[in-house]
């Protein structure tokens, strides 16, 4: 009966070994954090003249991404359509030869499902 005790006991102790070197912690890289977002127009003015005008846009993602949309792509000349981080965005409106005054929209959507941030310019007729 001893024999069977000691035994168990010894099977009991190399259990409880072996479960406790089985659960090692991984290293698992950590979920990203989100970033403020942020896009405003340099100088903050919202009006082209006739004749068309580049405006920058300054985007600040921190280490996010983000991309543009615009419904209105044959009226802009935009060098870039998406990108990650912090950027100055060059926009050029083509001249206005519609004999009316325009609204030109664009729109900067930031990842992680943050509010996009909306771009009405208003170019002269």
């Amino acid at each position: 009966m001893k024999t069977i005790n000691h035994k168990l006991k010894l099977l009991l102790f190399v259990m409880v070994i072996g479960l406790t070197l089985s659960c090692k912690k991984e290293n698992i890289a950590p979920k990203p954090e989100l970033s403020s977002f942020s896009a405003t127009l340099e100088g903050g003015v919202a009006t082209v003249p006739a004749i068309g005008g580049k405006l920058n846009i300054l985007i600040s993602a921190g280490t996010d991404g983000w991309w543009i949309s615009t419904a209105q792509a044959d009226l802009l000349t935009i060098t870039r359509m998406y990108g990650s981080g912090d950027f100055k965005l060059p926009v050029t409106i083509k001249a206005n030869t519609s004999g009316a005054a325009r609204l030109v929209s664009l729109k900067v959507n930031p990842t992680f499902n943050l509010p996009a941030v909306t771009f009405n310019i208003n170019q002269d007729k």
